[in-house]
């Protein structure tokens, strides 16, 4: 195959090129193909700008010089840095790493890397880092944190970084959100606990403001109104979604006179918590309480904890909230998008149910 070019009276071929003996560059395609280097990467990019025999005379100029664009080549070109922004609440929550692989992995494919930030549940951390990631240039932001406020999200935004938040979102400001259905798994792990005849329940929530804790507890007085209950505030604590802080409030509920004979807990970590305070007062789980949880974490499924709870799929949230900043980066998402994931109840040992058993919502 033949190529010239003809440019401020320069004419240009492959073997001109090829004899240079260096890596090709995008400014080489760009010159063979009589296009400008905006236009090759456009192509590169899969960008549905260029008209079609331009897209061919690039594409056979790439095949022509050997042309292997680079995730870095590719970012000096379209000024990408070709970097997403991973905020977490807590590196140390267990639901995290499947997350955290998700979102890496896919990002990995697409010729990203993902830059990691760990609050450590510090608002004064998450605002640095919120600085830190407009500072950077980052392509885009998946929020992981319940502390994030719209405001944050609003700053991301206005300095043209696409932002998607994981299983939780601003109440005053339209991003694109992936979550579960916290609600309806609020209702079905409270509503199970009704139907094994408990009436005295009580519910840990998580962190004030979060709005997977919010839902999670429509959801518990949802189940609770259906069998005419009027929730009791002093069976209401709170945890943070902090294994100490849960501890504490379910030791205060374990201690009552009249104290509850089931506890929902908004995340495993917190009823792992639980059960803890309960063994140490000498209550049986689940003979003498039984507990509940939500997220469905590896170490729920052990034989020797058994943790009944909720299960939403963290590895699907993190592909579906990768996938959406993805196309929301290459400009192929004009509106915030909204995904809602179904969960499903999965009854263990510490209902006091011998055997596994899964109730699709």
């Amino acid at each position: 195959m033949s190529f010239a070019l003809k440019r401020r009276e320069e004419s240009v071929s492959k073997d001109d090129i090829l004899a240079q003996r260096r890596p090709v560059t995008i400014k080489d395609v760009a010159r063979l193909a009589g296009v400008s280097p905006k236009t090759v990467s456009n192509v590169v990019n899969n960008r549905p700008v260029v008209k079609p025999a331009t897209r061919q005379r690039v594409l056979d100029a790439i095949r022509a010089l050997d042309y292997h664009p680079s995730a870095l080549a590719r970012g000096m070109v379209t000024r990408s840095r070709r970097l997403i922004g991973l905020v977490l609440a807590d590196i140390t929550n267990p639901a995290y790493p499947e997350m955290v692989e998700g979102v890496a992995s896919l990002a990995r494919q697409a010729g990203f890397m993902v830059m990691l930030c760990n609050t450590g549940r510090d608002p004064d951390e998450e605002q640095r880092y919120v600085h830190l990631l407009i500072e950077q240039r980052v392509d885009g932001v998946i929020i992981a944190s319940s502390r994030m406020d719209s405001q944050a999200a609003e700053m991301l935004t206005s300095a043209g970084i696409k932002v998607v938040l994981f299983n939780r979102h601003p109440q005053q400001y339209s991003v694109s959100f992936v979550g579960v259905d916290n609600e309806g798994g609020g209702y079905l792990a409270t509503r199970h606990l009704l139907d094994l005849g408990h009436r005295r329940i009580a519910f840990i929530r998580g962190t004030r403001g979060a709005s997977t804790s919010i839902e999670r507890e429509q959801g518990y007085r949802r189940a609770l109104a259906e069998y005419g209950i009027e929730p009791d505030p002093e069976l209401i604590g709170w945890g943070d979604y902090h294994p100490e802080v849960a501890r504490t409030a379910a030791d205060l509920l374990l201690r009552m006179k009249n104290r509850p004979t089931a506890v929902f807990a908004a995340n495993d970590v917190m009823a792992l918590s639980v059960i803890d305070a309960a063994t140490s007062l000498g209550l049986r789980v689940p003979e003498d309480l039984a507990v509940m949880g939500f997220d469905d974490i590896a170490i729920a499924s052990h034989r020797l904890i058994g943790l009944s709870t909720i299960h939403g799929d963290l590895g699907q949230l993190s592909r579906e909230a990768t996938t959406l900043l993805l196309e929301a980066i290459n400009g192929n998402l004009t509106e915030p998008v909204r995904k809602i994931l179904p969960v499903y109840l999965v009854v263990r040992r510490t209902c006091g149910a011998q055997r596994l058993t899964a109730i699709h919502e």
